[in-house]
């Protein structure tokens, strides 16, 4: 089963994420250098840093399951996304300071939310920011890539599209996944982003290379494996293990196509 993508992406955001809670752990900020020592001020660091980067990242993910932030500005949603990590990271924060120096009062956590919010608002800005920018860079690169490839010989692929895939990746074509303003293509050799829309690029390849099952995903005919279901949700897999979601706006044609069975 191939590995989800976010999962990947947790994974590589450890070494930085830990570098930070190191250097938290060495500066002492919030009165902890001269209340804790450093043998407790790094786990101390570790628990309420991690926590709140996971809170946020799974936030993220969950505002980008509703259509309505898909569509909102990086910052506007990375921003919310630290608003409201804010009030569990809170409550972390206040077990962590029960553990590792005195119990808070209750009544603290009238404070500790808003002040929390301040620090998971701007951390939440500035990573959201950072991976737009190295979003973009990989875009421009690819651009500048695709710009320099010859164009293939005639035949009955869609030109205009398939010399934006990078050579390495094949034509074997999976499926389309789009990412924020980004477009990911899958093959059965790899994946790599662009920068195109998904409504351009299912444009260029035409309705008879394959169908969109999602807002965000477009497969192409032959790639699908099997189908599963999980109470009302509904996935495709495709030859490369990649779980594709199916939405129910495009069950139907997914149906009449023949992926269901």
């Amino acid at each position: 089963m191939r590995e989800p993508r976010y999962v990947r992406n947790l994974r590589d955001d450890i070494p930085w994420m830990l570098g930070i809670c190191l250097v938290l752990a060495v500066v002492g900020p919030f009165g902890t250098f001269d209340s804790m020592t450093f043998a407790h001020r790094l786990p101390y660091f570790l628990i309420t840093g991690i926590s709140t980067w996971l809170l946020v990242v799974g936030l993220v993910r969950l505002l980008l399951r509703l259509e309505a932030f898909d569509r909102w500005h990086t910052v506007a949603r990375m921003a919310l996304a630290g608003a409201l990590a804010a009030i569990p990271g809170a409550l972390v924060v206040f077990a962590v300071e029960a553990m590792f120096r005195t119990t808070p009062p209750l009544r603290a956590l009238l404070w500790l939310v808003p002040n929390h919010a301040v620090l998971t608002i701007s951390i939440s800005v500035v990573i959201g920011l950072f991976i737009q920018q190295r979003l973009h860079q990989q875009a421009d690169v690819e651009r500048a890539r695709v710009a320099d490839l010859p164009a293939p010989a005639a035949g009955p692929e869609p030109t205009s599209f398939f010399r934006r895939i990078p050579p390495a990746l094949g034509r074997d074509l999976l499926a389309l996944e789009m990412e924020d303003h980004y477009l990911r293509i899958h093959t059965a050799v790899g994946s790599d982003l662009i920068l195109l829309r998904l409504r351009d690029a299912i444009g260029e390849l035409g309705e008879a290379a394959g169908l969109q099952v999602h807002r965000s995903w477009w497969v192409a005919h032959g790639a699908v494996q099997s189908a599963t279901r999980d109470g009302g949700r509904l996935t495709l897999v495709l030859r490369n293990g990649l779980q594709v979601p199916v939405s129910k706006t495009w069950r139907e044609p997914v149906k009449t196509a023949g992926w269901l069975s």
